[in-house]
């Protein structure tokens, strides 16, 4: 019976669903870019982000059938910064990591996300960082401005492989989130997500299935006493502690 719901009749619900996400985008992004043009009323759009981003993330993954269970939560300190860095096997990590993280979150995102309309303009007003990997300049430009937003009191979400793993094993780590979190002294809270490859991998929209998506939150890894040239063996630190919550059938319907 399952697999008739997730295969025949949940297929139908997802016109549904891409249109209800593309109405909460619509109509929650313009409220967001109303509420940041109004001079001081937001600093640092904090206020903006707990309640109308958060609400964007929260209905679109309710209403996806898509259900995240958090290990480790306890780990969190809500009133410190973090440099938050996560597997990645899906367009739904950043939800289920800004719904489930009780911290002012930011990510650092791909420069192609400007392009989508409403959804980048809101996303660049409310401080989100976009690099531009091909561009050494501009990515250091991105470095910097995360540096910023580390110091105002907000968390980054760094997602160091770059892009999706199809298979749920990682890919190869890029090194300038450890060198953020080496040369601002920030703590890295380390994150593994399973199942969400599942729910909506590579291929777009269409591709949604329900399901439910596991999110373990690490030991924070402490960066004190650690140099820029310590990058490498604070990647391969992180990484093995990520890789050890995998569970690649986690999910699998």
């Amino acid at each position: 019976m399952k697999k008739i719901l997730y295969n025949f009749i949940y297929p139908l619900y997802i016109p549904v669903w891409v249109l209800l996400l593309s109405l909460s985008t619509i109509v929650i992004g313009s409220i967001i870019i109303l509420v940041l043009f109004i001079p001081y009323l937001d600093r640092g759009a904090r206020f903006t982000y707990r309640y109308f981003a958060l609400l964007w993330a929260r209905i679109n993954l309710i209403s996806s059938g898509v259900r995240v269970q958090v290990v480790g939560k306890e780990k969190v300190d809500r009133k410190k910064s973090y440099i938050v860095m996560s597997n990645h096997q899906s367009n739904f990590d950043v939800l289920a990591l800004a719904t489930r993280l009780p911290l002012q979150l930011r990510w650092v995102a791909k420069r192609e996300l400007l392009n989508v309309p409403i959804f980048g303009f809101a996303i660049k007003r409310m401080g989100m960082i976009f690099i531009d990997r091909e561009d050494p300049e501009k990515a250091r430009e991105s470095m910097k401005a995360a540096d910023e937003k580390i110091k105002s009191g907000l968390s980054v979400i760094i997602l160091p492989e770059g892009t999706r793993s199809e298979d749920g094993r990682l890919l190869e780590f890029k090194k300038g989130g450890f060198i953020m979190a080496l040369q601002t002294k920030t703590p890295i809270l380390p994150v593994t997500i399973n199942g969400s490859r599942f729910c909506l991998p590579k291929g777009g929209l269409f591709s949604l299935r329900p399901g439910h998506i596991q999110m373990i939150i690490h030991d924070i890894v402490d960066v004190a006493g650690l140099t820029v040239e310590d990058r490498d063996r604070l990647s391969d630190k992180v990484r093995k502690v990520i890789e050890g919550g995998l569970d690649l059938s986690y999910g699998k319907v």
